[in-house]
Protein backbone atom coordinates (compact mmCIF):
# COMPACT_ATOMS: atom_id res chain seq x y z
CA UNK A 1 0.00 0.00 0.00
CA UNK A 2 1.15 3.43 0.23
CA UNK A 3 -2.08 5.28 1.98
CA UNK A 4 -1.17 7.67 4.72
CA UNK A 5 -3.30 6.64 7.73
CA UNK A 6 -5.41 9.03 9.88
CA UNK A 7 -3.95 7.41 13.17
CA UNK A 8 -0.84 9.25 12.10
CA UNK A 9 0.33 13.10 11.11
CA UNK A 10 3.06 14.71 9.76
CA UNK A 11 4.60 17.67 11.81
CA UNK A 12 5.26 19.99 8.92
CA UNK A 13 6.29 23.97 9.65
CA UNK A 14 4.60 26.56 7.68
CA UNK A 15 7.98 27.00 5.73
CA UNK A 16 7.79 23.60 4.26
CA UNK A 17 4.20 24.44 2.82
CA UNK A 18 5.54 27.08 1.08
CA UNK A 19 5.25 30.07 2.49
CA UNK A 20 7.19 33.36 1.01
CA UNK A 21 10.34 34.24 2.45
CA UNK A 22 10.53 37.77 4.03
CA UNK A 23 10.65 40.45 1.11
CA UNK A 24 11.23 42.96 3.64
CA UNK A 25 14.84 41.62 4.33
CA UNK A 26 16.74 43.34 1.38
CA UNK A 27 17.97 45.56 1.10
CA UNK A 28 20.36 45.08 4.21
CA UNK A 29 20.91 48.47 6.36
CA UNK A 30 24.43 49.15 4.11
CA UNK A 31 22.39 49.32 1.00
CA UNK A 32 23.16 45.46 -0.37
CA UNK A 33 20.50 43.10 -2.30
CA UNK A 34 21.86 40.34 -3.77
CA UNK A 35 22.10 40.74 -7.80
CA UNK A 36 18.64 38.39 -8.61
CA UNK A 37 16.81 39.33 -5.86
CA UNK A 38 13.76 41.16 -7.29
CA UNK A 39 12.25 44.97 -6.66
CA UNK A 40 9.52 45.63 -5.36
CA UNK A 41 8.36 46.62 -9.05
CA UNK A 42 9.20 42.66 -10.11
CA UNK A 43 8.07 41.44 -7.26
CA UNK A 44 4.33 42.93 -7.95
CA UNK A 45 4.68 42.54 -11.69
CA UNK A 46 5.18 38.77 -11.25
CA UNK A 47 2.41 38.67 -8.56
CA UNK A 48 -0.09 40.72 -11.10
CA UNK A 49 1.02 38.02 -14.15
CA UNK A 50 0.45 34.59 -11.78
CA UNK A 51 -3.04 36.22 -10.94
CA UNK A 52 -3.78 36.43 -14.66
CA UNK A 53 -2.95 33.53 -15.82
CA UNK A 54 -5.36 30.56 -16.33
CA UNK A 55 -5.53 28.11 -13.87
CA UNK A 56 -6.02 24.83 -13.43
CA UNK A 57 -8.45 22.34 -11.91
CA UNK A 58 -6.76 19.84 -9.15
CA UNK A 59 -6.87 17.23 -6.62
CA UNK A 60 -4.53 15.92 -4.16
CA UNK A 61 -4.18 12.89 -2.48
CA UNK A 62 -1.37 12.08 0.23
CA UNK A 63 0.36 8.98 -0.11
CA UNK A 64 3.87 7.28 1.17
CA UNK A 65 6.76 5.94 -0.81
CA UNK A 66 9.54 4.24 -0.63
CA UNK A 67 13.42 5.08 -1.90
CA UNK A 68 12.97 2.49 -4.82
CA UNK A 69 9.30 4.24 -5.68
CA UNK A 70 10.69 7.82 -5.30
CA UNK A 71 13.54 6.74 -8.08
CA UNK A 72 10.67 6.13 -10.39
CA UNK A 73 7.58 8.99 -9.59
CA UNK A 74 9.66 11.61 -8.90
CA UNK A 75 11.74 11.45 -12.58
CA UNK A 76 10.00 14.69 -14.38
CA UNK A 77 9.18 12.98 -17.52
CA UNK A 78 7.33 10.36 -16.13
CA UNK A 79 6.08 13.01 -13.76
CA UNK A 80 5.07 14.85 -17.01
CA UNK A 81 3.98 11.91 -19.32
CA UNK A 82 1.91 10.26 -16.46
CA UNK A 83 -0.04 13.86 -15.98
CA UNK A 84 0.80 14.55 -11.89
CA UNK A 85 2.65 17.51 -9.74
CA UNK A 86 4.39 16.59 -6.76
CA UNK A 87 5.11 17.73 -2.98
CA UNK A 88 7.56 15.90 -1.46
CA UNK A 89 8.60 15.29 2.31
CA UNK A 90 11.60 13.00 3.37
CA UNK A 91 10.93 11.21 6.29
CA UNK A 92 13.64 10.75 9.25
CA UNK A 93 15.12 7.08 8.78
CA UNK A 94 13.83 6.51 13.28
CA UNK A 95 10.27 7.51 12.43
CA UNK A 96 6.84 5.07 11.01
CA UNK A 97 6.93 4.70 7.82
CA UNK A 98 10.93 4.70 7.36
CA UNK A 99 14.15 3.18 7.30
CA UNK A 100 17.27 3.26 5.46
CA UNK A 101 18.21 2.68 2.73
CA UNK A 102 15.35 1.00 0.36
CA UNK A 103 12.98 1.36 3.45
CA UNK A 104 13.44 5.27 3.40
CA UNK A 105 10.48 7.01 2.90
CA UNK A 106 8.23 9.88 1.94
CA UNK A 107 5.52 11.50 2.40
CA UNK A 108 4.03 13.08 -1.16
CA UNK A 109 0.75 15.05 -1.72
CA UNK A 110 0.05 13.89 -5.81
CA UNK A 111 -1.70 16.92 -7.59
CA UNK A 112 -3.35 16.02 -10.55
CA UNK A 113 -6.33 17.47 -12.92
CA UNK A 114 -9.60 15.23 -12.33
CA UNK A 115 -9.56 14.54 -15.99
CA UNK A 116 -6.36 12.66 -15.84
CA UNK A 117 -7.29 10.63 -12.34
CA UNK A 118 -7.54 6.96 -14.00
CA UNK A 119 -4.10 7.57 -15.96
CA UNK A 120 -2.70 8.68 -12.21
CA UNK A 121 -3.87 5.91 -10.26
CA UNK A 122 -2.54 3.07 -13.10
CA UNK A 123 0.62 4.88 -13.23
CA UNK A 124 1.01 4.47 -9.41
CA UNK A 125 -0.19 1.25 -8.90
CA UNK A 126 2.50 0.09 -11.47
CA UNK A 127 5.16 0.67 -8.55
CA UNK A 128 3.06 -0.54 -6.18
CA UNK A 129 1.30 2.38 -4.80
CA UNK A 130 -2.82 2.84 -4.67
CA UNK A 131 -2.97 6.34 -4.24
CA UNK A 132 -6.81 5.62 -3.88
CA UNK A 133 -6.09 4.67 -0.06
CA UNK A 134 -5.69 8.45 0.52
CA UNK A 135 -8.66 11.35 0.45
CA UNK A 136 -8.86 12.34 -2.31
CA UNK A 137 -9.20 16.68 -1.82
CA UNK A 138 -9.71 19.73 -4.12
CA UNK A 139 -7.08 22.02 -3.50
CA UNK A 140 -8.52 25.39 -3.08
CA UNK A 141 -8.06 28.01 -6.52
CA UNK A 142 -7.83 30.63 -3.65
CA UNK A 143 -5.17 28.49 -1.32
CA UNK A 144 -2.54 30.25 0.66
CA UNK A 145 -0.04 27.49 0.72
CA UNK A 146 2.55 29.21 -2.09
CA UNK A 147 3.77 26.03 -3.65
CA UNK A 148 -0.02 24.84 -4.45
CA UNK A 149 -0.62 28.43 -6.01
CA UNK A 150 2.30 27.65 -8.36
CA UNK A 151 1.12 24.33 -9.09
CA UNK A 152 -2.24 25.59 -10.03
CA UNK A 153 -0.90 28.24 -12.01
CA UNK A 154 1.49 26.04 -14.15
CA UNK A 155 0.73 24.03 -16.90
CA UNK A 156 3.66 21.94 -16.32
CA UNK A 157 4.24 19.39 -13.99
CA UNK A 158 5.93 19.95 -11.06
CA UNK A 159 7.81 18.69 -8.29
CA UNK A 160 8.50 20.39 -4.84
CA UNK A 161 10.75 18.25 -3.13
CA UNK A 162 11.13 19.19 0.51
CA UNK A 163 15.25 19.78 1.95
CA UNK A 164 13.92 18.75 5.80
CA UNK A 165 13.57 15.29 7.27
CA UNK A 166 9.95 14.94 8.93
CA UNK A 167 8.51 13.15 11.97
CA UNK A 168 5.63 10.84 11.28
CA UNK A 169 3.73 10.88 15.23
CA UNK A 170 1.15 8.68 16.26
CA UNK A 171 -1.74 10.53 17.95
CA UNK A 172 -1.13 10.81 21.06
CA UNK A 173 2.56 10.18 21.50
CA UNK A 174 5.30 12.74 22.10
CA UNK A 175 7.76 13.66 18.97
CA UNK A 176 11.34 12.09 19.44
CA UNK A 177 13.65 14.41 20.40
CA UNK A 178 15.57 16.37 17.52
CA UNK A 179 19.34 16.99 18.56
CA UNK A 180 18.63 20.82 17.68
CA UNK A 181 15.39 20.69 19.98
CA UNK A 182 12.28 20.77 19.00
CA UNK A 183 11.82 24.67 18.44
CA UNK A 184 15.12 25.33 16.83
CA UNK A 185 12.67 26.15 14.09
CA UNK A 186 11.06 29.09 15.61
Amino acid sequence: GGGASSSHLLRVPLLAQGCPMDPGIYPTADGWCPPTWPSAEERLRREEEERCRPKRNLVKRTVLITAPQAERLLDGSFMEASRYSLQVFPLRADTHFSGTKEDRGFLCWVYYQPRDEQTVVRVWKSVDVDITEGEKEAVDPDTGVLNEKRLLASQAQVCFFNVQEWEVVKEGQPEKGDKDGPSWWS
